[in-house]
C-alpha cells in the first residue's frame, strides 16, 4: 500500500506536466509556429512589395529600390519587435503568470532605463529623420563619422558600413552629424591630366574629347555615362607639369571604373601621340668660383 502511494505521488507531477502540455503547452507551440511564420510572411511581403516599383528609366528605378530595400528592412524589424511582444505577453499568460503586476514593475523599469538610455533615445531620433529624409540607403557608398564605405544596413538605432578592405563599422546614429552621401541620383569622376609645358594644350584637348568619345560609344561605359566627357580646361600650372580639369559624369558607384579606365586610355594614346607625361624633376646650374667672382665684379662695375 505505501509502496502504491508513493508510485502514485512520483506519477503525479509527470501527470500534471502532461496535463499542461495538452493543454497550454498545444497553445504555446501554436504562438511560436505563428510568430515564425509571420516572420517569413514579413520577408515575402516586403520583397514581393519591391517587385511592384513603378518603371521609370534605369537610374530613378535604382534608386527607388534602394529606398524601398531600406524602408522594407526597417518596416519588417518594427512588426517583428510587435509581433515577438504580442507572443511572449501570449505565452506568459499561458504559463500562469498574472500580467498585471509584471506590467506595472515594467513600466517602473522603463521609466528608470528611459533616464539611463538618453543615447538610445539621441540614436532612434537620429535615425528616425535619416530614413525620413531620405539622407543614404542600403548600397549607398557614404563618407561618416570619419568612416566611408557601402552601407549594409540602416535601422533607427545604427548604421553599418563596410569599407574597401572589408572591415566593418557600426556607427550609432546619434553620432552621426555630417554625412557625404557619394552615390545618390548620379556621381561624377574628375581627373586632372598633367602635360609638359611643352605641348600643345589644343591639341591635348582634342585627344581628351576623342577618348571621351569613343568610351562613350563602347559597352559596358556607355550604359555607365550619364554626359559626355567635359573639359574644364586648364587647371594651374604646376612647378613642371600643366594640369587639365576633366570631368564625367557617371551613374552611382561607377565613378571609380570609370576613372580608371579613362587613365588607362589616356596613357596609352598619349604614348602613341608622343604626349609627355611629365613627372617631378629640378634643374640644376653650377659655375666655376673664378668666373662667379670675376662675374661679380662685371656686375659692380656696371653699377657704377
Amino acid at each position: 500500500m505505501a509502496f502504491k502511494n508513493g508510485k502514485d505521488r512520483m506519477t503525479e507531477p509527470f501527470k500534471s506536466i502532461m496535463t499542461w502540455l495538452a493543454t497550454s503547452g498545444i497553445k504555446v507551440l501554436g504562438i511560436l509556429l505563428v510568430l515564425i511564420i509571420l516572420s517569413q510572411m514579413s520577408k515575402w511581403i516586403v520583397k514581393w512589395l519591391e517587385k511592384f516599383l513603378p518603371e521609370k528609366d534605369t537610374l530613378q528605378a535604382m534608386e527607388a529600390k534602394k529606398r524601398a530595400h531600406t524602408l522594407g528592412n526597417i518596416l519588417r524589424n518594427a512588426v517583428l519587435i510587435v509581433i515577438s511582444f504580442i507572443a511572449l505577453l501570449l505565452i506568459v499568460g499561458e504559463l500562469g503568470i498574472q500580467l498585471g503586476p509584471l506590467l506595472a514593475t515594467a513600466g517602473i523599469g522603463a521609466v528608470a532605463v528611459g533616464f539611463g538610455a538618453q543615447s538610445l533615445v539621441k540614436d532612434v531620433i537620429s535615425g528616425f529623420f535619416i530614413i525620413l529624409e531620405n539622407q543614404y540607403r542600403i548600397g549607398d557608398a557614404i563618407e561618416v563619422a570619419g568612416v566611408s564605405g557601402l552601407v549594409e544596413s540602416v535601422s533607427l538605432r545604427r548604421t553599418v558600413l563596410r569599407d574597401l578592405e572589408g572591415r566593418v563599422h557600426t556607427i550609432p546614429n546619434g553620432e552621426i552629424k555630417i554625412v557625404s552621401n557619394l552615390s545618390k541620383e548620379w556621381a561624377r569622376s574628375v581627373l586632372d591630366v598633367s602635360i609638359s609645358y611643352r605641348e600643345e594644350v589644343d591639341q591635348v584637348m582634342e585627344v581628351l574629347r576623342q577618348i571621351g568619345k569613343e568610351m562613350a560609344a563602347e559597352e559596358p561605359w556607355k550604359s555607365a555615362l550619364l554626359e559626355p566627357l567635359q573639359i574644364f580646361g586648364v587647371e594651374r600650372f604646376g612647378e613642371s607639369e600643366l594640369v587639365i580639369r576633366t570631368v564625367v559624369k557617371t551613374v552611382p558607384l561607377k565613378q571609380w571604373d570609370v576613372g580608371r579606365e579613362l587613365r588607362r586610355r589616356i596613357k596609352i594614346r598619349f604614348d602613341e601621340k608622343g604626349i609627355q607625361i611629365p613627372f617631378p624633376h629640378r634643374v640644376l646650374s653650377w659655375e666655376d668660383k673664378k668666373q662667379s667672382e670675376s662675374n661679380v665684379k662685371c656686375q659692380n662695375l656696371n653699377a657704377e
